[in-house]
């Protein structure tokens, strides 16, 4: 374990590269620091020069994204610490930014309450998405990059559409700020972390909400992530608290409709959609393409786990 010092204020935000030989660090100072986690040593840094709350690496970690309180998203080369692009368009700080998962576009969220998708090639502005009727937190690409989730101090997570912008869903159930969104690894389920304590838990393709879990503190929970397995997800607190849960909704062999049993209602879904084709269908368990004998005994094998 090591401790890197060099931040001459508040540290905002943290990131591993893909390959995680780096950890990239946005600091209240005004900088970005590029960290070698091999031996601790602070290689580079790249400055906004006022308070930058967010980072996030590429896909295939050349560039790194940082958005600061001026507003402004800086994109930089990571091998040389260029600046290849400045975006600006958040008047009341940037919020977030994330990357999609082929790298291509960029998403980035505002205290003005918008967000914003960008080419990431030639900087260029796509989308204003807009809906959120106070700041926005946080935002997140769903794994197969078609969505964008955000979260937002109007206590709502919303659901937006890449392709045309389209606002799909707006989760409503948070009694105050939602702090941070995040996916689960299949893309199935959508988490939020809010101020009121919780982290709730919903289906993206319906937005129903799947589960409530109190986070046992008595302050914000300002951060969320799902483990690679999507099987846990680890959050941290405003006092503090940095702790880790199973993820109630992970989908159990067999729990087709993912409510954590395996039960008559999974075992019904598969029979009607039995026979039928498309690795989407949430009945195709083993995800060969088709819902058939094989998922049906993925279901009375496990009947009954979870309940």
């Amino acid at each position: 374990m090591r401790t890197m010092t060099a931040h001459g204020n508040a540290v905002m935000g943290v990131a591993f590269s893909p390959d995680s030989r780096w950890i990239a660090s946005a600091g209240g100072e005004g900088a970005v620091r590029l960290w070698r986690v091999s031996d601790g040593v602070n290689t580079n840094a790249f400055w906004h020069y006022s308070y930058v709350y967010t980072v996030a690496f590429s896909p295939d970690g050349s560039v790194l994204a940082s958005g600061n309180f001026g507003g402004t998203v800086k994109l930089w080369r990571v091998s040389d610490g260029a600046l290849l692009r400045t975006l600006n368009g958040h008047p009341g700080g940037v919020s977030s930014v994330a990357f999609s998962p082929d790298g291509s576009l960029l998403v980035s969220s505002g205290y003005e309450g918008a967000v914003k998708l960008w080419r990431v090639s030639d900087g260029a502005l796509l989308r204003t998405l807009n809906g959120h009727t106070a700041g926005v937190s946080s935002v997140a690409f769903s794994p197969d990059g078609s969505l964008v989730a955000s979260g937002g101090r109007d206590a709502t997570l919303r659901l937006w559409r890449v392709s045309d912008g389209a606002l799909l869903r707006t989760l409503t159930g948070h009694t105050d700020f939602v702090n941070s969104v995040a996916f689960s690894p299949d893309g199935r389920v959508v988490g939020s972390a809010g101020s009121d304590e919780t982290i709730r838990l919903w289906r993206v393709s319906d937005g129903a909400l799947l589960h409530t879990y109190d986070a046992g503190t008595s302050s914000a929970v300002l951060s969320l992530q799902f483990s690679a397995d999507g099987r846990m997800f680890g959050y941290g607190c405003e006092d503090g608290t940095v702790a880790a849960a199973l993820n109630p909704t992970a989908r159990q062999d067999g729990d087709v409709n993912r409510d954590g049993c395996v039960d008559d209602a999974d075992l019904l879904m598969a029979l009607f959609a039995f026979g039928q084709n498309g690795t989407e269908l949430p009945e195709d368990l083993n995800s060969d393409g088709v819902v058939d004998d094989s998922d049906l005994l993925l279901v009375l094998f496990n009947f009954g786990s979870g309940c």
